[in-house]
């Protein structure tokens, strides 16, 4: 075997730190980011919060509220008729339009406080107030713990009555009567039983019913009504009938009625987007929720190196007179690593605030017709075209609109959502697959509902009034996307 040593010439893409980071705030959402500012806070002693910091999109909303402060004014001659008139529409089952500046709130951290009572705390407190000794409440709160978020029972009570050593009839009793509990439904132990008790607390006393919720789920999710009415000896119209008495008075899940802490979720939107007068768009980053960074102003006054070598300069940033060479040594290597990460953080967040923006006011500028008239005004755009007016990488735009969200006037949309793929029609024009979902849905809500169009006749409507060209596959696509069941699961039959 020979040994021999040689030289190879090759190119390598190595990520610096630095550039690492800004990668990884790019892709960050504001939540994320202001995490990470808050961990940086604490690690880095260079970097302190700016508090004299008014972003623009505080100027708008000041200006907004001094403008509604003067409208005040008119508007409180008419207040009790207008509430009149609120009452009114809430009687009658409609939420009225409220004008922004009616529903205008601070947006300070307790407009976003909620506390959601769980399942088991709603049910613990009924528990309270029905048992009258410490045996029975104890099994009934060892049964409400085993009761998921849906309301069902997921032990049984052989396992309770081993654990508890308890007869199992003392574990049924207090069992029958959780399911007397609100919501209607819970602490059952599988769908049909659920199902029977919801019928009892409702007072439905329909004999078919009953038969279609012991023998025949399965065919009524099937909408095997015909299988169904040979059974029952019925007609097929009178099991359509008690099946939407079904669908529409029963829940499958009635423990989701209940509000779950666990559950509650906030969308902090990166940009919002305010439509102004002539029907302009001005677009605002949310840098209210960020707190604003700076590298602390003391440590800057010993940042020059000549400063930082002396004794002096060491002895004054840090606190000690008796600091060795070496320690000296380890300190300006120490505030050295420290600035370049203040610095680095710093223009990540600036950049990234840049690039989100630039992003968005293509998006605006593009979509402006979706913004103006709806969705089936969306147009196809990729991530190739908005990088190359930009003159970046696709894989930049990528992970700037990662789980970025944008408020706009027709509500709150991820970014990635201005993004739609599209097809082609028979003029050679492309049309966003987004507005053909939209076609579909509205072709399917149009239809004879004793005669649901196949995906079939769907293609074909889109071929002839929408010139729109594509295979029944890509119809079928579309339509599960919008999880619309097949026609003949549509199907409904004359009563």
């Amino acid at each position: 075997m020979k040994y021999e040593l040689s030289v190879k010439q090759k190119q390598k893409l190595i990520l610096t730190p630095q550039l690492y980071q800004a990668i990884n705030i790019l892709q960050l959402n504001l939540v994320e980011l202001r995490n990470l500012i808050d961990k940086e806070l604490v690690e880095n002693p260079l970097l302190e919060v700016n508090q004299v910091v008014n972003s623009e999109a505080e100027n708008v909303i000041q200006k907004e509220n001094s403008n509604s402060k003067i409208e005040n004014k008119d508007e409180n001659a008419e207040e009790n008729n207008f509430k009149d008139w609120l009452s009114y529409l809430e009687e009658k089952g409609n939420q009225p339009f409220l004008e922004k500046s009616i529903l205008k709130k601070e947006n300070s951290f307790e407009n976003f406080i909620h506390y959601g009572e769980s399942l088991q705390d709603y049910l613990l407190i009924q528990l309270g107030m029905t048992v009258n000794n410490n045996i029975d409440y104890k099994i009934g709160e060892y049964l409400i713990g085993n009761i998921d978020d849906n309301g069902y029972l997921t032990i049984s009570l052989e396992d309770i009555s081993h654990d508890l050593n308890v007869k199992i009839d003392k574990i049924e009793e207090i069992l029958f009567l959780i399911q007397s509990f609100d919501p209607p439904g819970v602490g059952a132990r599988n769908l049909e039983e659920c199902l029977l008790i919801q019928a009892k607390y409702l007072g439905i006393n329909d004999v078919h019913i009953e038969k279609i919720i012991k023998d025949h789920l399965d065919d009524l999710a099937r909408k095997a009504y015909q299988k169904i009415a040979k059974d029952l000896e019925i007609s097929v119209s009178g099991i359509q009938s008690l099946a939407d008495i079904i669908k529409k008075s029963f829940d499958p899940k009635p423990g989701r009625r209940i509000d779950n802490l666990k559950e509650t979720k906030y969308i902090i939107p990166d940009l919002t987007l305010i439509r102004e007068e002539g029907g302009r768009y001005r677009l605002l980053l949310n840098e209210d929720y960020l707190p604003q960074i700076k590298i602390n102003p003391l440590y800057k006054k010993y940042l020059c190196l000549d400063n930082i070598k002396s004794p002096e300069g060491i002895e004054e940033l840090v606190g000690r007179k008796d600091i060795s060479g070496h320690e000296t040594k380890d300190t300006i290597e120490y505030v050295k690593e420290k600035l370049q990460s203040a610095r680095s953080l710093i223009k990540g967040i600036e950049q990234r605030k840049k690039t989100i923006y630039r992003i968005a006011e293509i998006l605006i500028d593009y979509q402006k017709e979706f913004l103006d008239k709806g969705i089936l005004y969306i147009r196809p755009l990729s991530l190739k075209e908005v990088a190359d007016k930009l003159g970046i990488h696709e894989s930049t735009v990528s992970r700037a609109i990662h789980n970025k969200i944008i408020q706009t006037p027709r509500g709150v949309f991820k970014m990635k959502f201005f993004f739609s793929k599209g097809v082609n029609t028979k003029g050679g024009d492309i049309v966003s697959t987004d507005k053909v979902r939209r076609l579909i849905k509205e072709f399917i809500e149009k239809e004879n509902p004793l005669k649901p169009w196949s995906d079939q006749k769907l293609t074909e409507l889109l071929s002839k009034k929408e010139k729109i060209k594509i295979s029944r596959r890509t119809v079928t696509k579309y339509r599960e996307m919008l999880k619309i069941p097949s026609s003949n699961m549509r199907k409904r039959f004359d009563i």
